[in-house]
């Protein structure tokens, strides 16, 4: 059976996912810690979540540039 051979991506393509993975990884936090608040309510624990968040875009566009 052949092996496939995947073709490197071109800057732009690459660029492009890297921004729909951020997007997703900030959407899917956001979605975290709006439903923990909801559920358990504001208190410490909401603000490291918050935390969290804002590391982990930061950290995300660090790396990619």
């Amino acid at each position: 059976m052949a092996r496939t051979v995947r073709h490197p991506r071109s800057r732009s393509e690459a660029i492009a996912h890297h921004n729909r993975q951020v997007a997703g990884v900030t959407a899917l936090l956001l979605v975290a810690v709006s439903v923990y608040t909801v559920a358990i309510g504001p208190n410490g624990w909401l603000w490291f979540g918050w935390a969290v968040l804002l590391l982990a875009c930061v950290a995300l566009f660090t790396l990619h540039r």
